[in-house]
């Protein structure tokens, strides 16, 4: 627990943490705002990013679990980290915590701010709510994804040591890399990353998609997968590598 605390304070106490979530919750809600009070009242229903956002928040999620860890091997704080704490594995393990706590705490926040603005417009033009199957559990859903979203950036950092190279690394294979499975026959894409993301914020569609469940689960085991790999690779590897 001691250690769990220590992480939480290391994210929380930094200014880049804050500047990241009020950015995007900032940019969100502006973009949200603009989007359902400005489309066509009866196009609204066709918009499914409505309630999941525009991945701003998401990418920036993203990185911040990359910075969870990279940040220490930057600024040379790592070594005195795992002085205190020679077992790394439950260095990593503690990280692994903090980033959950921390993308559970933006996804409420971007839930918060996402509700209180689209849903209350949304009604007003249409007369309803809208129709996407269960709200609740479309926010549950996106609440899970910010959870694991900051557990991938870790395992990419802890795997890719330098803080750019990671950065570009997760950026690029989850959003970029992670799509190019659909130029391949059958449904394989399914099982990558950006895939299961859209599946777990309930864009099901199409045949062969993963539903809400199974893209949580895929998404969940690639960034767990991640992690383990990546906490294998700390506690072996030098320091100075």
């Amino acid at each position: 627990m001691n250690l769990l605390h220590s992480e939480w304070l290391k994210l929380f106490t930094t200014r880049t943490t804050w500047v990241m979530l009020g950015i995007g919750l900032i940019c969100e809600g502006l973009f949200m705002g603009l989007i359902v009070g400005l489309v066509p009242a009866d196009e609204l229903d066709e918009v499914k990013e409505l309630i999941t956002g525009t991945g701003l928040l998401m990418t920036l999620i993203l990185v911040l679990g990359v910075l969870t860890i990279t940040t220490e091997f930057r600024h040379g704080t790592a070594s005195s980290t795992f002085l205190v704490s020679p077992r790394r594995w439950r260095v990593l393990l503690a990280k692994l915590g903090a980033a959950v706590l921390v993308g559970v705490l933006a996804g409420l926040l971007f839930v918060a701010v996402n509700g209180a603005i689209v849903l209350p417009i949304y009604s007003d033009r249409t007369g309803a709510l809208p129709p996407s199957g269960g709200i609740a559990e479309i926010y549950a859903g996106v609440v899970a994804s910010f959870a694991l979203l900051c557990v991938f950036g870790l395992g990419v950092g802890a795997i890719i040591r330098n803080q750019v190279g990671a950065i570009i690394a997760a950026i690029a294979f989850f959003f970029i890399i992670s799509s190019l499975p659909y130029l391949l026959p059958g449904n394989i894409g399914e099982y990558f990353p950006a895939s299961a993301l859209g599946s777990l914020h309930g864009h099901t569609e199409g045949e062969g998609a993963l539903n809400q469940v199974g893209g949580g689960l895929v998404l969940a085991a690639w960034s767990f997968g991640l992690w383990a790999l990546g906490t294998v690779l700390v506690v072996r590897r030098d320091l100075s590598d």
